[in-house]
Formats: C-alpha cells, sequence, structure tokens
C-alpha cells in the first residue's frame, strides 16, 4: 500500500496578525503524532511518505499536485480543531483527483467530535484515540479489501448513519512502539522560537501520554487521563538516536508534564546519569513536583529550561481552574529553578471563567514579579469534551466562531461581565508589560553574543509586534 500521512496546511484567522502568531508558535517542531504512524506502518511493509505542509509552506493546492505525483491508495489527514477547516479543503481538492483513494481523518478535532463525520462525506473514515494500531489494523483491511467498520477506534459513515466501533484501549506500553519515523521528515526545517533556542539543531521528543492532572480547560479526547510512559532507557535511547543519527544538541520534551510525580523524574534522570547524551534539554514540569535537589539534578544531566504552566495570578481562579498549585508553590519554584541555573517559561491564560479585569492584571503582575525568563499568554477557549464546556455559559458567552478561530489567541468566551476589547486589551498589555520592561530588555541585549543571536531575535519581531500592538482591531 502507499500511505501518504499530511499535516494539512495553516489557514488564514478571521484575524489579521492572528496567522503568523500560530505559525510562528505552534509550527515549529515535527508532527511526532504523524511519525509515529508512519513507523508503525512502514514495519507492516508499506510505502509510507509524510507532508508537512505548514513548515514546508504549502498550500491547500500545492499538496493536492503533490498527491498527484505520489498517488497514494490510502490518505490519513490530521487535524486539530483550528486546522479543521484546511484539511477538509485539502480532502475535498484530493478527492477530485484521486477518486480512488480512501481519505480519512484522526487528531484531536476528530477524537472530540466523531459525529462530524455526517457533515463531511468526503471524509471515508476516520480515527479516535490513539492511532497507531488502529491505522495499522485499517491499513491491512483496505488493503485486503475488508471492512473497517469494526476495528476498533474506527469510525465511518453508513447508509447515512454514523457507525462508531468500539473504543480502543490504550497502549499501555509504550516501549512496544517502534521510533518516530524521523527520516520522512524534512528535519533540517524546523527551527525553534527564537527565546527557546540555545544549540542547533533541535528537536522535541514525546516520552510520555495522558495526563493525571484535572486543569478544567484541558482537552484530553486523544491520549486520556491514565499517565502511560516510555522506560527510562528508552528515553535515553532516542535520546542518543537523535544525537547520533540526526546530529541534535538540544531536546524539547513536550509531554504534558515531564515530571508527574517525583519517582519517575527520578528514574529518567538516573538513566540519563548512567548513560549520559551530549545534549541539552528542555522540558514541561509541574511546579508542585520539584525541589532544589531534583532541579540540581535536572541543570547537572542537561536542562537549561523548563517551562511551567501557571496560568493565573489570581488565587480564586487558580481554584477554579482545578490548578492545584498554589501562588507561593510556583514563586518558590521559579526562584529556586532560577538559582540553580535553569530559565523558566511561564504560560499564562486570560478569560477564565469568574475572570474580571482586575483578575487579569493580578496576573500580569504575578508574570512580572517572578524572575521568569518568558512567557507565552493564550486566551482560554473552551473545548467540547473539556470540564469548563460543560459550565461556560452558566457563567459567560461562548461566542459562534468557524473552527479556525480557535487559536487560544482570540476570545471565543467572555466571562460575565468582560467584553472581547476588555480580553484583547489585556492580552496586549500583558506581552507589552512583560517583554518591554528595563529588565527584561537588558537580559535580551546581554544575550547577544553573535549576529546570528541578532537574526534569530529579528525573526520574532512580526509576531511579538503583532502581540503587544498591531492586532489592536482583533476587537
Amino acid at each position: 500500500m502507499r500511505v501518504w500521512l499530511v499535516n494539512p496546511p495553516t489557514q488564514g484567522s478571521r484575524t489579521p496578525g492572528i496567522n503568523g502568531i500560530v505559525d510562528t508558535l505552534f509550527y515549529n517542531s515535527p508532527p511526532l503524532g504523524l511519525a509515529y504512524l508512519a513507523a508503525v506502518i512502514e514495519a507492516e511493509g508499506h510505502q509510507v511518505t509524510i507532508t508537512d505542509a505548514p513548515v514546508e509552506r504549502l498550500d491547500a493546492r500545492d499538496v493536492v499536485g503533490l498527491g498527484q505525483t505520489i498517488k497514494p491508495d490510502l490518505i490519513g489527514l490530521t487535524a486539530t480543531t483550528t486546522y479543521l477547516t484546511s484539511a477538509l479543503e485539502t480532502a475535498r481538492g484530493l478527492r477530485a483527483v484521486l477518486p480512488g483513494a480512501v481519505i480519512g481523518l484522526g487528531g484531536p478535532h476528530l477524537s472530540a467530535h466523531p459525529g462530524m463525520l455526517l457533515e463531511h462525506p468526503v471524509l471515508d473514515f476516520g480515527v479516535c484515540g490513539e492511532g497507531e494500531q488502529t491505522f495499522a489494523e485499517l491499513v491491512a483491511a483496505v488493503e485486503a479489501s475488508k471492512p473497517i467498520d469494526a476495528i476498533p477506534g474506527v469510525v465511518v459513515v453508513r447508509d447515512g448513519r454514523l457507525q462508531l466501533a468500539p473504543p480502543r484501549p490504550l497502549i499501555r506500553d509504550l516501549d512496544t512502539l517502534p521510533m518516530p519515523a524521523r527520516h520522512l521528515l524534512p528535519l533540517q526545517r524546523y527551527r525553534p522560537l527564537p527565546n527557546d533556542q540555545i544549540r542547533l539543531p533541535k528537536t522535541s521528543l514525546i516520552v510520555s501520554r495522558g495526563c493525571p492532572f484535572s486543569c478544567t480547560f484541558c482537552d484530553k479526547s486523544t491520549f486520556g487521563a491514565s499517565y502511560r510512559a516510555h522506560s527510562p532507557q528508552r528515553v535515553v535511547t532516542e535520546m542518543r538516536e537523535v544525537s547520533e543519527r540526526w546530529g541534535v544538541r538540544d531536546i524539547a520534551f513536550v509531554d504534558s508534564t515531564f515530571t508527574p510525580f517525583p519517582g519517575r523524574i527520578e528514574a529518567v534522570l538516573d538513566a540519563m546519569e548512567a548513560a549520559p547524551v551530549p545534549v541539552t534539554w528542555t522540558a514541561s514540569c509541574r511546579a508542585d513536583l520539584l525541589d532544589r535537589q531534583l532541579l540540581a539534578r535536572m541543570r547537572a544531566a542537561g536542562c537549561w529550561r523548563i517551562r511551567i504552566a501557571i496560568e493565573s495570578g489570581n488565587r480564586e481562579i487558580l481554584h477554579t481552574i482545578r490548578k492545584g498549585i498554589t501562588k507561593e508553590q510556583f514563586a518558590s519554584t521559579v526562584r529556586v529553578a532560577k538559582e540553580q541555573g535553569i530559565q523558566v517559561k511561564g504560560f499564562f491564560m486570560l478569560g477564565h471563567i469568574g475572570e474580571t479585569v482586575q483578575t487579569m492584571a493580578e496576573s500580569i503582575d504575578f508574570a512580572c514579579s517572578l524572575p521568569l525568563d518568558d512567557v507565552t499568554v493564550q486566551i482560554n477557549t473552551p473545548l467540547p469534551g473539556t470540564q469548563q464546556y460543560e459550565v461556560c455559559r452558566d457563567h459567560g458567552e461562548l461566542l459562534e466562531a468557524p473552527p479556525e478561530s480557535t487559536t487560544f489567541f482570540e476570545p471565543l468566551f467572555l466571562p460575565t461581565g468582560l467584553t472581547r476589547e476588555q480580553i484583547l486589551e489585556a492580552h496586549r498589555c500583558f506581552y507589552r508589560s512583560f517583554y518591554l520592561r528595563p529588565r527584561t530588555v537588558r537580559r535580551l541585549v546581554r544575550d547577544f553574543r553573535s549576529p546570528g543571536d541578532l537574526r534569530k531575535y529579528l525573526r520574532a519581531v512580526p509576531a511579538a509586534v503583532s502581540l503587544m500592538f498591531a492586532n489592536r482591531g482583533r476587537g
């Protein structure tokens, strides 16, 4: 079988300036989900191609033209809600020129909304949840001209009715999966954000799935709440592979959380220390699960930055979103990490249920009071399947908007008492207040060690200007 896996093109938002921001923030690392699918299918003897349209700067017409060259038997598209419209446009174009190909969709949007297949007959199937085993069985069935309806995790439409097979059990032992098929991706094209760049080449690793915590805004439709992880030895083996095979010098662990409980990270650090790999790395961590000793070990093992999801500087908001971490814990962890020589990036969100102008100002003040190196600030967007989606209409207005507006940089939920423009102005103010401070400017200037450093920051200027000033028309 000739199998073609496609990450669809980015598509312009209805809001000026937003598309460039999303491109900059979310398409700087390879689509490892597709790479895992490809590895499993290749192991079955099939011919697999991956096209990552965003990083290759392809639009839907480009992808359709490429399809005429590849001539696949089966096409698998993936899509978040933001790029659903683009994925469907691409599927329609491919259907027109490849009428005999089997075309399907997977990813978080389809997993949360399997009924969407009723509205989009261009799709022959959908894959819900973790896709590796489901997709392997589906490809085998298509090759043998057998029905796919009963394959666990598959959804199809028959005679105008949705047929959803039983859910696929989660993969308990992730070590049974092969290494992602990175050789099918243009690894040289991926560039980290300038402020996340210390050494190149850099790539990302996912060494666990699921999240055991209960934040109300989190969508767990694909990987669920059950935490599962690669063994520490497999983690180090994959680190070594990307280092030796592709010359990677810096790694971003992009799991939902790299530190779900102390024993896990201790075991991973033991493996790193036993068989050192010459790379630096970053990871997303829970602030309440880090202490001075653990951070010191992480630093010695090559960690130069941690990412902490703080979300809000208001105590009541933190309670409402079930963060389970106090402001004092956040502040202590950030300061201890900095003392150990680890940079800290804070993630915040505005527009939570119960948010007010005052609580948003508290978040800005809290961020500026901490010795954070960088921040990413998003706008709360209730997604179907999340805890907050079930109750958000009781606490504000959920706006009707096309899928491509689900960027987390546009207000689609207005908490009671807040307007769209108030949220947008707080969002702009957050970035201005943090990055235009004298101490932040001094640090950025101090970091310029070569012409290359200046070039990498100049590359970020358009997105930075859009976040701080240029998108005043968003409201």
